[in-house]
């Protein structure tokens, strides 16, 4: 990493930084303060009236040698991404491959302001040895998590400067890619800080670079005599100049548990929510902000609107209008001229970044909005049809919601949604004209991703996917002909007859295209082949019917653009099951299917894998879609609580018992044909109970993003695994997955307690 030289002895630095818990005066945030362990990391959250941030260190029961920190703010999704390594033994005496002790001082994780009108957080952390500080990056979040999971590569555009440093301080200082002078009240910059503070015995070796290397950063530990009581601390302070969020806290978020107009399920999901004391409320809440939601931490603390849709759609029926006013107005404020919706906001240094490499350097870091994926735009109107005309906290607020002015752009949000609305339809319209798989909606031009599987391995190397063509697109179209009929916007040039046409040849029509059949004995077959090509054992086999005369049938993951399928056995049914409005017999039959124990279904004894290439002719897919894919066979949590949320809905079809449903799900009438045959009801249910088990079987990691699995073959059973340590990339969850707290939105009728999960 190229820095610029430096000489000058910092002065005062320690007085300069270590003021904390002052309040901004542009921020005005609710109190947050909470530890979550996961993946071999201890995750540290805190929001206060001076901004909001995350901190994650390394274990200290880690095995690896050295220990790496990061913290990550939403305000301009900046942080600090740094490796401390062991000393060379040469100078330390230790085996330079022991693994380095670094820990947090308890109560030491605040929020920081500097002279410079700064604002981040420090921490305290205590060293065991003496180490060097390795690879750092300052700045973008997303600059350190390409580092993270591309290879170790980074642009030197994100290079550091070594600026004021002395035996005790050193700052490495950034300046924001397209920024003005310090004067100028467009400067953008970050700094990290690392300083002994008072009574600390550690001290900084500091050894200045030159053009092409960092410099050399050593943090001293003296030894400790006997009866000695030293303590060898480094305080690390990162801040920046961007503005902090303001925060929605839980009482903003979650509906109070008042016992009105709530059912029993409600009422028990509500427990805890509004007033914090159910440690997951406060977790979401960290990534809910007035403007906007994030989508996780520490990777994507900032908007992706396919994140805060499916989250808000699970989440809803327990959340204020405030909270749900939010998410939705998030969605249309950033939509494009055509109707399209923003997947992904870059905001910050990276920002400047991504508009250098589209040559608009001149725009400077102007928010870059991303519309690459194809699902994103389909997910708004079920939202907003569902909350303005099914649930109680929308009725009667659609005038004053939609009248609004945007923010972002010109226009009203009636204005803004009119483009999704018809941008919507045009796209669905050949294929109700026409049936066929070139009608279907692929992948955007040049685009290898379209849907939340935003991988082109994810997909199978499929151009048609089959959430967007099955489950969404339908939707979308349902819902813009509920909102016409409920006389909610005035769609002047719609009528919802045409709307509900078009609706009903995808229904009909589309699953269709996706179905794959095959023979039982080559299915048995195939999937003997992935048993032991995955290294599991073929006893598991034994624990469902084998299937050596009858065919088996499921839908594929995707289709390539000549319409062959991609033969994996997937989750992805989940969304019909949530957004759908005419779910058939034989498509619930599928899902049933699908829901056995893995390897013939996705069901593990630690939750769902979203991918399952055992009966796939390609073989190939099998090493690209194994467990240590992003997208293999691994767990999405939220992917689990979409089919969870699904099931109940469709369940709830057959039944007026209000007591076991949380979300207001209104009847269809005439009520599903396959609702009057028990023994098929009953079908459903047990498959319901079997997801339920799988999804307790790993309730510790329920909030995460995504894990794999471990095999035991001597016990055939499986364990948690963290996806860091199998994946060749890096790629690794985050702690906290907003989508993930759909789970707090769902009763597990096995009887288990998802608000504790």
């Amino acid at each position: 990493m190229r820095v610029a030289r430096s000489t000058k002895v910092l002065a005062l630095l320690q007085a300069c930084h270590a003021i904390a818990g002052q309040t901004a005066a542009n921020t005005s945030n609710p109190s947050l303060t909470f530890k979550v362990a996961s993946g071999g990391n201890d995750n540290y959250f805190l929001r206060d009236n001076v901004t909001s941030a995350q901190l994650l260190l390394t274990s200290e029961n880690s095995t690896s040698a050295e220990r790496r920190l990061v913290v990550a703010l939403p305000a301009g999704n900046s942080g600090a991404l740094v490796y401390f390594s062991p000393s060379d033994a040469e100078t330390t005496g230790k085996n330079s491959t022991a693994a380095l002790g670094v820990s947090l001082v308890d109560g030491s994780f605040k929020s920081a302001t500097t002279d410079y009108s700064n604002v981040g957080v420090r921490a305290d952390l205590a060293f065991d040895a003496n180490a060097t500080l390795g690879v750092t990056i300052i700045g973008a979040v997303r600059a350190m998590r390409d580092y993270v999971e591309g290879g170790g590569v980074m642009h030197e555009i994100f290079n550091y400067t070594l600026a004021e440093y002395n035996d005790t301080s050193v700052r490495l200082h950034r300046q924001w890619i397209n920024t003005t002078s310090p004067t100028s009240s467009d400067y953008k910059s970050a700094d990290l800080y690392l300083t002994a503070p008072a009574g600390s015995s550690a001290q900084l070796s500091v050894t200045p670079g030159n053009t092409w290397t960092p410099p050399t950063v050593n943090i001293i530990v003296p030894s400790t005599s006997e009866g000695q009581n030293t303590t060898s601390i480094l305080r690390v302070t990162m801040v920046t100049n961007e503005t902090s969020l303001t925060g929605l806290d839980v009482q903003a978020f979650f509906l109070p548990q008042n016992g009105t107009n709530a059912t029993q399920a409600l009422e028990t999901a509500l427990q805890g929510l509004a007033d914090g004391t159910n440690a997951a409320a406060q977790q979401v809440s960290f990534l809910t902000y007035a403007d906007k939601f994030t989508a996780g931490g520490w990777r994507f603390l900032t908007y992706f609107g396919r994140d805060s849709m499916i989250a808000l759609r699970l989440l809803m029926p327990t959340l204020t209008s405030e909270a749900i006013e939010s998410a939705l107005g998030a969605v249309i404020e950033r939509a494009n001229s055509t109707g399209a919706l923003c997947h992904e906001e870059t905001i910050g240094d990276y920002a400047s970044f991504v508009n250098i490499g589209n040559g608009h350097p001149e725009v400077g870091n102007q928010p870059f909005y991303d519309y690459k994926m194809v699902d994103t735009d389909l997910l708004l109107l079920p939202a907003i049809s569902h909350y303005f005309l099914e649930l109680p906290a929308g009725q009667r607020r659609a005038a004053q919601f939609f009248s609004k002015n945007a923010s972002l752009q010109t226009g009203t949000y009636a204005d803004i949604l009119n483009r999704t609305i018809h941008y919507n339809l045009q796209r669905a319209t050949p294929f109700s004209q026409s049936p066929n798989v070139s009608n279907l909606i692929g992948l955007r031009p040049g685009q290898p991703v379209g849907n939340w599987r935003d991988s082109n391995e994810g997909l199978g190397y499929g151009f048609y996917p089959f959430d967007v063509n099955t489950a969404l697109v339908p939707a979308s179209l349902r819902a813009t002909q509920k909102l016409i009929e409920g006389g909610i916007l005035d769609f002047a040039a719609l009528n919802a007859s045409h709307v509900a046409n078009v609706a009903s040849v995808w229904e009909a029509h589309a699953p269709a295209l996706f179905d794959v059949t095959v023979n039982g004995k080559e299915a048995e077959a195939r999937l003997e082949s992935f048993v032991e090509a995955a290294n599991l054992s073929i006893t598991l086999l034994d624990s469902t019917a084998r299937q050596p005369t009858s065919k088996l049938s499921f839908y594929a993951l995707s289709l390539k653009e000549d319409g062959t399928p991609v033969e994996v056995l997937n989750s992805d049914t989940g969304f019909n099951l949530v957004y759908g409005e005419n779910v058939s017999r034989d498509f619930l039959r599928h899902v049933v299917d699908a829901l056995q124990p893995y390897p013939r279904g996705l069901l593990t004894d630690v939750g769902m894998v979203v991918a399952n290439p055992a009966y796939d002719s390609n073989k190939t897919m099998i090493d690209v879609l194994n467990r240590a894919a992003y997208h293999g066979t691994v767990v999405w949590s939220f992917q689990q609580g979409l089919m969870a949320s699904g099931l109940a809905r469709q369940l709830g079809f057959c039944s007026l018992d209000n007591t076991t449903s949380v979300d207001t799900n209104p009847v269809p009438s005439p009520i599903p044909e396959w609702c009057s045959d028990a023994q098929f009801v009953r079908t459903l249910r047990d498959a319901q109970a079997r997801l339920w088990t799988s999804i307790q079987g790993a309730k510790d990691e329920i909030y995460t993003e995504v894990w794999s699995y471990a095999f035991d073959n001597t016990t055939n059973t499986f364990s948690v695994a963290d996806l860091a340590s199998l994946s060749p990339s890096g790629t690794e969850s985050d702690a906290i997955q907003l989508w993930s707290y759909g789970f707090l939105g769902l009763h597990d009728p096995n009887g288990g307690n998802t608000t504790s999960l």
